[in-house]
């Protein structure tokens, strides 16, 4: 399962108060747990008609992982950034785009940014 990540920029950190201040303003959120999990210290669950997906912050604060790519992933990637008061940046587990998502406002533009770039980054 390809896995999605949330970054501010290289070596920057989200703060954590603010992260757990934006999951109860988006709709669809469940199960909302702050704690010393396996690599995270906060996760929950995001619903979106049939699609589901698990957010999760780092232990070091870096990035915000989102499971899978779906419709319910990319829309939840979006709704961060809509809340979070800086721009983030979104890859994923290849590493085959890197997309600033301030500019971008609906899932089907960030669905055909990512095929643009990945095929940008394909060997001739």
């Amino acid at each position: 399962m390809k896995t999605l990540l949330l970054f501010i920029g290289e070596s920057e950190k989200f703060n954590l108060s603010e992260v757990a201040e934006i999951f109860p303003k988006i709709p669809n959120i469940q199960n909302l747990k702050q704690g010393d999990f396996v690599g995270s210290i906060l996760e929950c669950e995001f619903f979106d008609k049939n699609d589901y997906t698990i957010i999760r912050l780092s232990d070091d604060l870096e990035t915000i992982s989102i499971d899978g790519d779906g419709d319910a992933s990319l829309k939840i990637a979006l709704e961060i950034q809509k809340h979070y008061p800086q721009n983030l940046r979104l890859i994923d587990s290849n590493y085959s785009f890197d997309i600033e998502l301030d500019q971008i406002k609906s899932v089907g533009q960030l669905r055909q940014k990512m095929r643009e770039s990945s095929f940008a980054q394909l060997p001739v």
